[in-house]
């Protein structure tokens, strides 16, 4: 096919994508914002502690502060997640965008879904890609955004067995692409776990396998990880929160009137059930654990009366080192870009500068770009189409 019919037909299903203002506006605009704004990640930049601190990182699919509730920050009449902030209060850090104790992050243009969240919270940067977001990286020879650096590039530098666990194909959306290529994370997703037998070769239910397995599937992974003598991060995705409706396990409570509520709850407990397992294991000591909503959840008709400016991610840090300081965690204006530097740090990680990419480390002083330019300023500014985004990240131009 002819190279000007194949962009014709990109650009046109960008143009239905964006809308035909939109994508004009997009390519024929080059805000300089994030060529002002971003911090290179390197070497220079970080230094690890001598014990390098293991990571656990859970993508709670669509997991929103929004779930707690009116009394503690969030939308609800009833607190649908009572065991991750009974652990917050606890032992562990939760950063709010207000003065109630749960709050979250403000979801930015280009960090609105699984894969774009993942870009934002492992490269402090938004994906901008105009294209349907979701087939970025997935075709024969794709690469992913090849001239940006993530944590898990920093991480195979400094020595560190990855692991990315999946309850689905991890080629949807990128994500075996994102994560083979920065990194050599290993893949541990559906197609793994029908070749080795954990489930059977024609086992699908909802994306994949249900999140009871995601769990049982991490102690081992992590279980296999710490029996090196090199540090590791394991990676995870649950995916029972997913819309419409979730997925009802066989063994979920029957709480509430309401089947995602119920959905949203069992996740909360099988959530902290993992934890309270890693809690157990002898390499949870020098084991940092991250909870964070990859996204604001999509089910429309569940969230149709609360305005997404009253809807912020969940984020929860447990186990960071005990020389972590936090100087201010409510009446936090922060992004889930942030969460990349704060990951770092709640290992133990200097920073310097406390900022990489887009993000800032919100264990510092340190003010977010949102705090310092606004939250309008920001997303207006990445709505904007970016030449240096695109040489730079999407091209790998030097």
């Amino acid at each position: 096919m002819p190279s000007v019919l194949i962009f014709v037909i990109l650009t046109t299903i960008a143009a239905v994508k964006i809308n035909a203002v939109g994508f004009y506006q997009y390519f024929t605009s080059d805000s300089a914002f994030i060529e002002n704004n971003y911090v290179k990640p390197t070497e220079d930049k970080l230094t690890f502690p001598k014990q390098k601190r293991n990571l656990i990182y859970i993508y709670a699919e669509s997991l929103e502060s929004t779930a707690t509730s009116k009394a503690l920050g969030g939308q609800m009449d009833e607190n649908l997640l009572p065991e991750l902030t009974a652990l917050a209060e606890e032992e562990g850090i939760h950063f709010s965008n207000t003065d109630k104790e749960f709050g979250g992050a403000q979801q930015l243009p280009g960090t609105g879904w699984t894969i774009a969240g993942m870009v934002a919270q492992t490269a402090g940067m938004p994906l901008k890609e105009p294209v349907d977001g979701n087939d970025y990286g997935t075709g024969e020879g794709a690469q992913f955004l090849p001239g940006m650096t993530t944590l898990t590039d920093i991480l195979a530098d400094q020595g560190y067995n990855q692991v990315a666990l999946f309850g689905s194909d991890a080629t949807f959306g990128g994500r075996r692409t994102l994560f083979t290529q920065h990194g050599n994370v290993k893949i541990d997703d559906l197609l793994t776990a029908r070749k080795t037998g954990r489930v059977s070769k024609d086992y699908k239910v909802w994306w994949g396998y249900e999140d009871s397995k995601l769990f049982e599937y991490a102690k081992e992974d992590a279980t296999k990880l710490s029996q090196s003598n090199k540090p590791f991060n394991l990676t995870m995705l649950t995916a029972n929160t997913h819309h419409i409706g979730g997925y009802v396990e066989k063994d979920m409570p029957n709480q509430y009137s309401n089947q995602y509520s119920n959905v949203i709850a069992f996740s909360d407990h099988q959530i902290v059930e993992f934890i309270k397992w890693a809690k157990t294991q002898s390499f949870y000591k020098n084991t940092t654990i991250i909870v964070d909503g990859d996204h604001l959840g999509m089910d429309v008709n569940y969230y149709k009366k609360i305005p997404e400016s009253g809807r912020h991610t969940f984020n929860l840090v447990l186990n960071a080192p005990k020389t972590t300081t936090t100087v201010k965690t409510k009446n936090r204006q922060f992004s889930t870009m942030d969460m990349f530097p704060t990951t770092l740090a709640a290992m133990g990680v200097k920073i310097k500068g406390n900022q990489l990419g887009l993000g800032t480390n919100l264990l510092s002083n340190q003010k977010t770009l949102i705090e310092k330019k606004g939250l309008k300023k920001v997303t207006n500014e990445l709505s904007e189409n970016s030449k240096f985004y695109n040489n730079t990240f999407v091209f790998n131009k030097k």
